[in-house]
């Protein structure tokens, strides 16, 4: 005879089928509780009403929705049917996260919303009440969950309902996945209303082409010019000049960092490069400001300010490295090693091989590298504001010297937005509206040009 194994929670016999009886009480509490929901919601009446009014008829239609959803729960509880175990994990878990977030909300409200500032004391105190609060009406539910999790294996699970959930699971990541296409459209519809104004009592081609932005917020509606020209070309200015700099600065890194440096010196230079990501802009404008601006003022070319477009450039230029350098850095790992060993057994050098072999294997991968730093480079803003010179025209060199067109000063789309658009009103603020549908299609245009050379290089 075999040893009958003990089991973990006391149970209760309904035929062949044992419930644990931690179970039984969540159904019937579960139930009880549904039905005493419901009659709240049919026998409470507002003090001003009379005896004879009606209901109304989404009280009456709450309340069955109420009624049904618990005897379904309960049942589904009572059989010990596997989808309701989990539907109540995840409603209790979701009723939890609801009630924190108000709790952690209200506590704010009493830390920050007076007109004085609350003493620490008073802090330390509102957060423990919210703490104990939290813990106090999260007692329950967290028991509940637990004893539903610790009682899974007596829970049962058809074919039919296992299919089911596999296909709700799938459903649900596609909304997922589909919630960011319908978050792009949306912001293409409201960024085109905003703009249409300016669409239809402008014109497209006047905007884009226009070489004169004076915006009729400062000097009248009837001498309004909305040309965009000079920023989209401080901003393709701005961008070129931070690849030309970035991206032979990025690419060495990425061959360092897989095919030259030794271990000690990747595990040194790699966090010091993903550190350069999480910079915020402000800080890489104050560099410019004070270290970089008072450098290039020392060029001796007449009216340069030090700020403008070269130096825009060097920020850009350290801004984008990390995105081309991880990148590059992932498509030349991605190279077979095939293809360098067959090279230096043919008796190449190391080098050779990294710019006759590797770098062309890897030629894809870098270009779609190159084509998201200048995708990030034409969306930055901040960085751009502070040490570009947000000059509104067309810029152009500074004496006969062409090379002098980078110590002028410029204005890029996403600064002409965040410059003007506290104080915009009708055409104007419509204008500016374009200016962000047009920045957005060619950031697309960017990403999907380096999307499709990512995915020729996976085929490939």
């Amino acid at each position: 005879m075999t040893e009958q194994q003990p089991s973990s929670a006391p149970e209760v016999m309904t035929g062949d089928v044992r419930r644990p009886l931690i179970v039984t009480a969540i159904a019937l509490i579960w139930t009880l509780g549904a039905v005493a929901a419901a009659g709240l919601l049919l026998f409470r009446r507002p003090e001003e009403a009379d005896a004879v009014t009606t209901l109304p008829a989404t009280t009456v239609a709450a309340a069955v929705v109420v009624v049904g959803l618990g005897l379904l729960v309960g049942w589904g509880l009572w059989t010990l049917k596997n989808w309701t175990r989990t539907a109540m994990i995840g409603i209790l878990g979701l009723v939890g996260l609801y009630y924190g977030t108000l709790v952690v909300f209200d506590t704010f409200a009493q830390i920050f919303g007076g007109e004085h500032i609350v003493p620490l004391l008073e802090i330390l105190k509102n957060s423990g009440l919210a703490l104990l609060r939290v813990l106090a009406t999260g007692a329950v539910p967290l028991a509940l969950i637990y004893g539903l999790t610790r009682t899974e294996s007596h829970f049962r699970e058809t074919t039919r309902e296992r299919d089911v959930t596999n296909r709700s699971v799938w459903y649900v990541l596609i909304a997922a996945a589909l919630s960011a296409i319908i978050i792009v459209l949306l912001i293409i519809l409201f960024t085109s209303k905003e703009a249409w104004q300016a669409i239809t009592g402008v014109g497209i081609l006047e905007m884009i082409f226009g070489t004169i932005w004076r915006p009729g917020s400062i000097i009248g509606v009837e001498g309004a010019q909305y040309g965009m020209l000079p920023m989209i070309v401080g901003a393709l200015l701005s961008t070129f000049g931070a690849m030309v700099l970035g991206l032979p600065l990025s690419l060495g890194a990425a061959i360092l960092l897989t095919e030259v440096a030794p271990a000690w010196v990747r595990e040194l230079f790699q966090p010091a490069i993903e550190l350069l990501a999480g910079i915020p802009s402000v800080v890489y404008g104050l560099f410019g400001m004070v270290i970089l601006a008072p450098l290039i003022r020392k060029i001796p070319v007449q009216a340069n300010s030090g700020f403008g477009l070269l130096n825009a450039s060097i920020i850009l230029a350290i801004m984008i490295l990390p995105t081309v350098t991880n990148i590059a850095r992932d498509a030349i790992r991605t190279v077979p090693k095939a293809y360098k060993e067959g090279s230096l057994a043919l008796g190449t050098t190391h080098w050779q091989t990294i710019r006759q072999v590797i770098l062309p294997a890897a030629r894809s991968g870098i270009v779609a590298a190159v084509i998201l730093g200048i995708g990030r480079a034409l969306g930055e803003t901040m960085a751009l504001i502070m040490v570009i010179g947000n000059s509104i025209a067309m810029p152009r060199s500074l004496n006969d010297n062409p090379l002098t067109l980078f110590l002028g000063t410029a204005r890029t789309l996403t600064g002409n937005i965040a410059v003007e658009i506290n104080y915009a009103t009708g055409a104007h603020r419509s204008a500016l509206f374009f200016s962000g549908v047009l920045l957005f299609f060619m950031i697309l245009a960017v990403n999907s040009l380096a999307r499709y050379l990512t995915r020729e290089r996976l085929a490939s």
